[in-house]
């Protein structure tokens, strides 16, 4: 979809994000006691509870200190230390105790919601429109005034496909979590600009890292536009019961989320396969408060699959996926090239080259696996209707299970990876990278991916008519399975080997410094950078392409 659907509620003012904010107060208050309340239910002692969090915290501000920290964050902790400490009495004690667990609650609650602006989401439209137009356009000479590219262009670059209709249609009828994969820091800003330029619907709720905030000018916009901050250091239970309560809350409240099921970027470049059940458990436990508190109204399951040529930190990423995964095994060279001309090939092949990006919004699900009609129905594998109700109900009662809600978490996240691979688009580049690197691993006889890297750190190549070959092979047995539903292939890869190796040589990792493919001469593709090839080719990790090939690899360590 190139064209920009009409927005469903074109007034600002009017969206869900903006009149949860506009209550913002309410909800911390909320909060507070929701999340007391929880604490309280999991923990029949809380003084344990807050020792062990003043501890974690003194420990905290005292060994990564950052910026955007209180400023009177040290002397926080070590009061509440000396007001504990100075308690006599056990009554006393207990009653302290649970005093200050309320204030700590609000005091996390106050960091960790943030705000929302219309004025400045406004601005960040124009803002960003700029900013994708330069990084997805290439300088159009000698017309200066539409040098950048139109917007017009940009539309066409980023390409939004799936169930958009059913999105738009349910938006109104629930609360819907959009639950993407995850592989840049770009993914949340990008996926945040696409639901409202081109999708058209209101904006989400997102979580960014604390860190950050660090910066004054990034803090000022981002607390405007309906971020909500995490704090990865904070591992106390006080702080991370506020913050599972305020997805589960929010979620109840009528706040629609983005987050990223698999938890964090993937550092190999592969798909995810596991993914965090404590985030996906808050849309059950959501699902179930409004439930309780007398409201059919559903929590919507959106998985999304974001496709990205090239990924500008994919450098970083897999050199710390190598480290961690390989140890011993993996030994890094460093390149040598010097920071400012590493910066200046990006700033060039950002000017002189251009790419695309895909994202696909999959078929909703409810939070149990179930399949959404277009009026927000629950519809079984058997294509029956079903009441969400039912799943939580025992003796006629709405009733919390923890233990079923873990299986239907599981269900559920089982359901999401499901419509990952299946409706992942496979792009020209990513399967180029994976036959590419499969070619050059299975010339080596049964060493690891880790010793490969080792041996061959600097330029390699393959020969351009077996990479021709396997292709065309792979491709026929993709369009196969493409007809039985198992997985969706680019127009580009559908038209054959020629044009895939074509398009995907042009924009595979084209912002690198260093190309993980390029045409040598007419016999031998050649490669600059075999981690960068290594990382790209993982994206098809777990499609089975493998068993495609003439020469399959058995054993590559991944």
């Amino acid at each position: 979809m190139s064209s920009q659907k009409d927005h469903i509620i074109a007034n600002l003012d009017n969206w869900p994000i903006t009149k949860f904010y506009e209550k913002r107060s309410e909800f911390v208050h909320a909060l507070n006691e929701y999340t007391f309340k929880r604490l309280k239910e999991k923990n029949t002692d809380l003084i344990s509870v807050l020792e062990k969090t003043i501890y974690m915290e003194k420990q905290r501000v005292k060994n990564k200190p950052w910026k955007v920290d209180p400023p009177d964050d040290k002397e926080y902790w070590r009061s509440l230390a000396r007001d504990l400490a100075g308690t006599t009495s056990q009554e006393n004690r207990e009653y302290i105790a649970e005093q200050m667990v309320s204030r700590i609650i609000n005091r996390y609650a106050e960091e960790i919601l943030g705000g929302f602006s219309p004025k400045t989401f406004r601005f960040a439209r124009k803002t960003l429109t700029s900013v994708f137009k330069r990084l997805f356009n290439k300088i159009k000479f000698p017309y200066v005034i539409k040098a950048w590219g139109t917007k017009s262009d940009l539309f066409e670059k980023i390409k939004v496909t799936g169930s958009i209709d059913k999105v738009r249609s349910i938006f109104d009828k629930g609360t819907v979590i959009l639950v993407p994969n995850h592989f840049s820091n770009l993914d949340s800003i990008l996926l945040g600009y696409a639901i409202d330029s081109k999708v058209g619907i209101p904006a989400f709720t997102w979580g960014a890292g604390l860190n950050l905030f660090d910066y004054e000018i990034l803090a000022r916009y981002m607390n405007r536009l309906g971020t909500y901050r995490v704090d990865r250091r904070k591992k106390n239970p006080i702080y991370l019961e506020t913050l599972k309560a305020m997805s589960s809350l929010s979620q109840h409240f009528g706040l629609n989320n983005i987050f990223f099921p698999g938890g964090t970027r993937s550092r190999s470049g592969a798909m995810e396969k596991n993914l965090k059940l404590g985030l996906l458990q808050s849309t059950l436990e959501a699902q179930r408060l409004n439930l309780q508190n007398g409201t059919n109204k559903k929590i919507f399951i959106v998985p999304v699959v974001l496709g990205y040529h090239f990924v500008l930190e994919a450098n970083s990423l897999i050199e710390s996926h190598l480290r961690h995964s390989g140890r011993e095994k993996y030994t890094r060279i460093k390149s040598g090239t010097s920071k400012i001309k590493k910066t200046w090939v990006v700033v060039k092949n950002l000017l002189r080259k251009e790419t695309d990006v895909r994202i696909h919004f999959c078929e909703p699900l409810d939070v149990v696996g179930n399949n959404i009609d277009l009026n927000g129905n629950s519809i079984d594998q058997t294509g029956k209707k079903v009441i969400v109700r039912d799943y939580f109900t025992l003796d006629s009662e709405i009733n919390k299970d923890n233990q079923r809600e873990k299986v239907y978490t599981q269900i559920l996240a089982g359901k999401i990876i499901e419509r990952y691979y299946k409706e992942n688009i496979i792009l020209s580049s990513h399967l180029l990278a994976f036959v590419a690197f499969r070619l050059a691993y299975n010339q080596f006889d049964g060493i690891s991916v880790y010793e490969m890297m080792n041996r061959l750190n600097k330029k390699f190549g393959i020969g351009a008519d077996e990479l021709h070959g396997e292709l065309s092979t792979v491709i026929a047995q993709l369009k196969i399975k493409e007809i039985e539903g198992e997985l969706m292939l680019s127009d580009v890869v559908r038209s054959g080997a020629t044009e895939t190796i074509k398009e995907g040589l042009d924009k595979l990792g084209l912002f690198h410094q260093t190309r993980p493919l390029y045409r040598k001469n007419v016999k031998e593709i050649g490669s600059e950078n075999l981690k960068l090839l290594f990382y790209y080719h993982n994206r098809l990790s777990g499609f089975g392409i493998e068993n495609f090939l003439d020469n399959a690899s058995t054993n590559l360590n991944e």
